[in-house]
């Protein structure tokens, strides 16, 4: 992997510029600021998914940049389908990922928070019951939600009301970082995505797009009601790798977060 656009971080001793160190470049202006990051894979026709699952998309590069940026974050955000959908399971960090998570302030362990209005969730499932004590898995949801459902859910997550009847997801982000929770990763799906941004509530995106064509009929990475207006990026960091491309892209200026 070669870096083509640095995040203002030089090479260390003995580490030349085509081998990028990861956690260096995605944590500059991340770590101390924190905010609403959005991970995303696409192919070079804008599509979310090959077969229908993002991992259709994935390479070797955008699979060390995915573990890198859970690396920096206190908490995965995601949407209950996309959980569904890509087989997601409690994170238990291993070791060296645990290391390195405690070197950089953050705790070893890293939640998941998943949103879903209709809390049509299974608690057996393994995203709950798997969960390190330490890191429960969240439920951010509307305090419309069905009251037996949460009750189901109350014993093995935590489960936070996010707005007076729908899902208010301004009040989710703050309900996370009301817990220190300060360095919110989102990795989906397009609608949650598209929310968040529409809101303005995303300060930044890390794109990877992968070197295939995936052919028509694929979503794009946000979709949904049409915005009134386009949302302006600013490429601050892009790296390369076997024809793959993984830009980190700044949504607005940034200040400290809450």
């Amino acid at each position: 992997m070669r870096t083509l656009i640095p995040s203002a971080q030089q090479p260390r001793d003995g580490q030349t510029s085509d081998e990028p160190d990861l956690h260096a470049h995605y944590g500059h202006d991340w770590l101390d600021v924190g905010g609403v990051r959005a991970n995303f894979v696409c192919s070079v026709d804008g599509a979310v998914t090959a077969s229908g699952l993002s991992r259709g998309l994935q390479t070797p590069g955008d699979n060390r940049v995915f573990a890198a940026l859970r690396d920096l974050a206190d908490v995965v955000l995601v949407g209950a389908r996309t959980a569904t959908a890509e087989g997601y399971r409690a994170l238990r960090r291993s070791g060296k990922s645990a290391a390195r998570r405690t070197d950089r302030g953050l705790l070893p362990q890293l939640p998941i928070a998943l949103v879903s209005r209709s809390l049509v969730l299974d608690p057996a499932a393994e995203l709950f019951t798997a969960a390190d004590p330490s890191a429960r898995t969240i439920v951010l949801t509307g305090g419309g939600a069905d009251r037996s459902r949460r009750a189901a859910l109350a014993g093995v997550a935590d489960v936070i009301e996010c707005g007076e009847q729908e899902l208010d997801l301004a009040a989710a982000c703050a309900a996370l970082r009301a817990r220190g929770l300060r360095r919110i990763l989102c990795e989906g799906g397009p609608t949650l995505l598209a929310s968040l941004a529409a809101e303005g509530l995303v300060d930044e995106l890390c794109l990877s797009v992968s070197p295939l064509l995936a052919g028509p009929g694929a979503e794009r990475i946000v979709t949904g009601a049409p915005w009134p207006d386009s949302l302006a990026l600013t490429l601050v960091g892009l790296l390369e790798e076997d024809g793959a491309f993984f830009s980190r892209y700044a949504v607005a200026v940034r200040t400290a977060a809450e």
